[in-house]
Parts: C-alpha cells; structure tokens; sequence
C-alpha cells in the first residue's frame, strides 16, 4: 500500500507499508528514488554489530547503527536512539558481509559522510555515501578492513592483514587508489588511532594481536615499536589503543590488553623506556577490549567480563587522572548492566559514551557529569574571622559547594595542612547533601579544605580553599575622624585619621570616588597596609571631588568589619593667578639723514704792493677784500620710525647722538668765518 503526501510533487513525500518477508513500513522524500525503513515490522535484528555517532552528537544527535538480521541493515537516528530509519540494507548476491561503520569527522550540514567496510562477491569493500546514507557507491579495498580510521572526507587508513604482516593503506579520494601498505609488526592489525593534532603533527598509533604497539610521526609512512628497542612484545593480547588529549605538549599515548588480567598502560614518547601499569585497582580476570579518552581527559575502557554487580567485575572502566604521575584509580561501573551482560566496543561523544550489550543485544548508553571537580561556595577563600567562640573553641562553622549533577554523596575534608597528608580524625566524611556542619574548631587557625563527590562515581577533588578562624575576641571597626563626614574644601592631599582599636597590627584604608568602592584611587591593604592610625596620601586627588573611604583593623590572623563609609569633597580648584606682563619693548628704527659734503671754498687774496715807506709821512693805503663767499647749508629733516605695539605705549626718541657732533660742527663753522672776517 502506498500513501502520498498531498504536496507529492513538490515534497517528493510518500508511505509505503508491505508484507511478506520484507514486511516493513518506510518513508520515500524523493519520489521513490530511495526508501527509508522506520519501523520493525516483521525486521529481525540478530547483533548489533557496529556504531558511528556524529561529531557534533550534542547538537545533532546522530548516531548510526549496523546489524544483522539475515541481512546487514545500516540504521539512522536523529533522536539519540529513540526513533531509527534503515537507510541501506544489503542485497545478498552482492554483500558478503559488512564489519565496519564510521562517519567523516567533518559530518554535518554541509558534509554528510558515511562510510562501510566489508566484503562484496567475495572480495573486501568499501562503500562511500556523501549523502547522509541514502545512496551508497562502491570501491575496492587493497584487503580486508580490520580496523580503519577515517581522515576527512574523502581521506581514510585502511589496517588488515595481507597473511604475512600487519599493514596500513592510505587513499586520499575515497578509494579510487590507494598508497603502497606499510608494514607495522607481522601480526593483524587490531586497533588504529589517530593524534588529536593529526592535521599538524601526523601521528599514527596502531595496536596488533599479539602485544605490540607501532607508531608513526610521518603521516603512516612508516612505523616503529614502542619502545623503539623492543625485540619481543612489551605486552600480550590485542592491543587497543588512545592519544591523551593533550599529547600535543605531554607526548602520552594508553594502551590495554584483551586478555585476562593484561592491564591498562600508560607510555610516554620520547621519555618513557617501557610501558608501565595504571591498573592496579582494575578487579581480577578484566578484559579490556576498547579505549575512549575524553576531551577533559577522562580515560574509559570497556571489560569483556560478565558482569558481577556484586563483585564489581565487568562493565566499563574509569579513570578520571590517566595521565597523573602522582597515582591513578579505575573505578568499575556497572549501573543499568544486567547481571550476566558482556560489553562490546565503546564509542564517546562529549561526556555520553556508547557500548553494545552482546548477551541481551542492546545498545547501552552512559552519561558522565562527574568528569568535573566540585565548585566550593562558602567560606570565600581566605576568609578570615570566621566561626564564635564559645568556651575556648570556635563554632556554628558550615562548609557549602555547589551541587553536581548526577551526584548523590560528597567526600569532604578539612586540615590544617594544604596536602591534606593525614587529615584528623573528626576532619573529614561523607554527605548525601551540599553543604556539612564542622566540629568545635581551634581559634586563631588557618584550614583547609576540599569537596569531592563520591556517588554513584568519583568526580575531581575541587580547589583547596582555606579559612581564617576568629582570635577568641572581636576586634571592633574602627572609628573615622578626618576627614570629617560630608566635610568640603579638603586639600587634595588629605590628611586621614581614625580612632585606634586594641588589638590591630594595622590598618586598611580604601578611598574612590565611587559609593562602591569600585576603581579605589588608595588601596593600602594586604602587604600596603598601614602601621598607625592616621596617613597623609602620597597621591593628588582631583580638586572639587566627592570620595568615599572606610578603614578596618587587622591583625596576624583576622581582621574587624569596615568602618561606616564616610565622605568628603576636595577644594575647588584656585583661580589662577593674574599675571601682569610688562609692555613689550618697542621696536625702534631711525634712518639717519643724508649729510651733504661741506666744502669750504678757499679765499682769493690779491697781491698787495706796498710804496716805499717814508718815515716822516706814513700813509697807509686802502685795503680792499673781496666778499668772503659762505654757501648756505640745508640740513634735511630726520626721518625716524617707530614699530609699536598694540596699544602702543608712549614714547619718546632720545636725540641722536650724530644730531650733538652736527651741532658742534656748525659752531666751529661760524667760529672759523667769523675770525677770518675779523682779519
């Protein structure tokens, strides 16, 4: 029967339900090009033989199912399990068997790679679909895929065994060709991995069958053991294997063993010269069959025991610190596992990880909220003057965190020794609540302390804080007195002065210009503050400024509340002063006259004959001189500029000096005519 959607030719929607041996009910979206199965009708599913979850899982939640039924069906969910549609169901004279499926780790919107491996007439397959599973295309393997790891898109390792080594494969599109397969040990291959920062370093890590362990720093191209000097397996059984999220800086790389009792182990490249054990606390008889390391460093590994909820044995292992030098513990979990139940595989996504249940056939799924350390709340840390006393010892002392979730007890701890290396008795339990009441504490000490959670499963311990206990007697605020509250005008270098308290070592002071306290322009406190009860600041205010201050009291071990805040406001900044300048000089230029050449013209004489005196008649004859010619001299006026400035002040030439020797030139001028006209 078939049912179509009312806008068919647009949606492409369609129902269709048959019977018979493929009685099933599936959903077309593109016509009836492709048919996905969403329901079981009459669908058999006999194992649960693989899993693929999408990269981006806590937003898309996607995951991918292959099983078998009689057939191999390749199932789709993007409901995290609840709802599934069969996406791809192999047809028998084609498919010989499918093992393995994977999705790029670029899946999403715009990439929807999904990946198969297996065998087709008798020869190993892949299948490649860029289509979220609608349609699948074919492509040859160089072997059979043991265990694969995909790159990218279109870029993938294949591992397999040709019947003489273990060997690896590279195709960079999809298939259509592949590199030449190197060698790594001359076992099958039985686990690869690939560095968190493959893209920039090339690390490959590969685990056989029979206790080794190879690696490669060049993209594949070539492996060596771990340790590089081993001539026979370091360990035993088929190898798993996992990077530690920070292998980038910490070069540290896990490994376990399938057979009984072979153990967890821990190498790090370039140090380490053997493997050593993290496992000392895994029950007797574990097989650990995968591993999966979480991006905050949580390492889990599936136990094929059956599970004994009683004996702690089997289900999956967890190891909160791996990487720590200083101890590790494996926890055993075992919660929603029936008595009896075997795990096969794991898969892990943000804190939810995956695994199949081979005897009940089931796909399990836990999610771990307790990867994180406990959040403490109060005391604050560093609190000080905490708890009354009462008869010589210090009460009504709470501790409190912040609840996880999914815990249901609390281990906490309390000491007067960070390291908490022997805690006293009395000092430390469990709670199924947040918060815990302390016994009688010793005044005037310093504690410590720490939350973890306990149940159903250990979480990180939290930050240490620590706490101050009060002296045995209240060491009262101190009283302020200057600057006197709402007092204005006051210098902006203030003089600060509060009454003194008994008992105080010293004194911290805050000032700011904010009722909050927020931005202190004077923070004397901690190591800055002050010895006595009065300082003048050694820092400028701003002028016309409302602050705000308070003080408190300390001493070695606790200190008084704060003060009542008080404020002031500084003077307004003084007028400048009037500064009167002097009138600039004026600039003065005087051109001098131009004084003509004087010339003096000299006097003709004439010749004068005298007549032979007579001695008794003297007569003295008339003397006629000729006019004495005297050129009249002009003197030009003097030219004189002044350059003043605006407004230009008063001012008067002095008489050159020049205009005193013309002067006295002219005198001695007349002087010299006068006496010639006198001869």
């Amino acid at each position: 029967y078939v049912l179509m959607a009312p806008d068919f030719s647009g949606s492409g929607k369609a129902y269709a339900a048959t019977s018979g041996s493929e009685s099933a009910f599936s959903v077309t979206w593109d016509g009836g090009d492709s048919w996905n199965q969403f329901s079981l009708i009459d669908t058999e599913i006999s194992a649960i033989v693989g899993l693929a979850l999408s990269p981006h899982y806590s937003q898309d939640s996607t995951l991918f199912m292959l099983t078998w039924g009689g057939q191999f069906s390749l199932w789709r969910s993007s409901s995290g399990g609840d709802r599934w549609q069969r996406v791809f169901s192999s047809a028998p004279d084609s498919v010989s068997n499918i093992d393995l499926v994977e999705l790029s780790p670029q899946y999403g919107n715009d990439s929807q790679g999904v990946f198969l491996a297996g065998s087709g007439d008798g020869s190993p397959v892949i299948w490649l679909s860029v289509d979220n599973g609608q349609s699948f295309i074919r492509r040859s393997a160089p072997l059979p895929v043991d265990q694969w790891a995909v790159v990218n898109d279109t870029s993938l390792f294949l591992a397999g065994y040709d019947g003489s080594n273990g060997r690896l494969y590279y195709t960079s599109n999809s298939g259509l060709s592949y590199s030449t397969g190197v060698v790594a040990g001359n076992q099958s291959l039985s686990s690869i991995a690939l560095s968190p920062n493959y893209e920039q370093d090339g690390v490959v890590l590969v685990g056989n069958s029979n206790g080794w362990i190879y690696w490669s720093n060049d993209d594949g191209t070539s492996f060596e053991p771990l340790p590089s000097y081993a001539i026979s397996p370091p360990l035993t059984g088929s190898m798993s294997v996992a990077f530690d999220p920070e292998f980038s800086s910490n070069q540290t790389v896990y490994a376990a063993s399938d057979t009984p009792d072979g153990g967890i182990y821990r190498f790090v490249i370039g140090t380490s010269t053997s493997w050593q054990s993290i496992d000392s606390n895994l029950p007797d008889g574990g097989m650990i069959g995968n591993l999966a390391v979480s991006a905050d460093g949580t390492l889990y590994a599936a136990n094929f025991q059956q599970v004994d909820t009683a004996g702690g044995k089997g289900g999956m292992e967890r190891c909160l610190e791996p990487a720590s030098s200083s101890g590790t513990t494996f926890e055993t979990v075992t919660r929603g596992l029936d008595g009896g139940a075997t795990l096969y595989g794991l898969w892990l996504r943000g804190n939810q990880l995956w695994s199949i249940d081979t005897t009940n056939n089931r796909l399990m799924t836990y999610i771990d909220s307790l990867t994180q350390p406990v959040v403490l709340a109060s005391p604050q840390n560093q609190a000080p003057g905490i708890g009354t006393i009462t008869n010589g010892t210090i009460s009504d002392v709470s501790l409190f965190w912040q609840p996880l979730d999914g815990a249901t007890s609390y281990q906490w701890q309390l000491d007067d020794d960070n390291n908490f290396a022997s805690v006293p008795a009395g000092f430390e339990g469990s709670t199924g609540s947040s918060s815990v009441r302390l016994p009688a504490l010793a005044p005037a000490t310093t504690y410590y302390w720490r939350v973890r959670a306990v149940g159903p499963v250990l979480s990180l311990w939290s930050a240490r804080w620590s706490f101050t206990t009060s002296l045995g007697g209240e060491i009262v605020a101190p009283s302020l007195m200057s600057p006197q509250a709402g007092a204005g005008g006051v210098p902006i270098r203030p003089v600060f002065q509060w009454g003194v308290v008994a008992g105080a070592d010293g004194y911290e002071l805050v000032v700011s210009s904010h009722y909050d306290f927020a931005n202190p322009v004077i923070l004397k406190v901690d190591k800055h503050a002050l010895p006595g009860n009065a300082w003048q600041s050694d820092v400028s205010l701003n002028y016309g400024t409302t602050y705000y201050w308070k003080v408190r009291a300390i001493n070695a071990s606790t200190n008084s509340a704060w003060s009542a805040t008080s404020a002031f406001t500084t003077e307004l900044e003084p007028e400048p002063p009037i500064v009167v300048e002097p009138p600039p000089t004026p600039v003065i230029t005087i051109v001098p006259p131009e004084i003509p050449d004087i010339i003096l013209l000299p006097v003709e004489t004439p010749d004068i004959a005298l007549p032979p005196v007579e001695i008794p008649d003297i007569v003295q004859p008339d003397i006629t001189l000729p006019p004495l010619e005297i050129p009249d001299i002009t003197l030009p006026p003097v030219e004189v500029t002044v350059e003043l400035p605006s407004p230009p002040p008063q001012s008067t030439p002095a008489t050159p000096d020049w205009a005193f020797y013309m002067v006295g030139f002219m005198g001695l001028v007349i002087i010299l005519v006068l006496v010639v006209r006198r001869r």
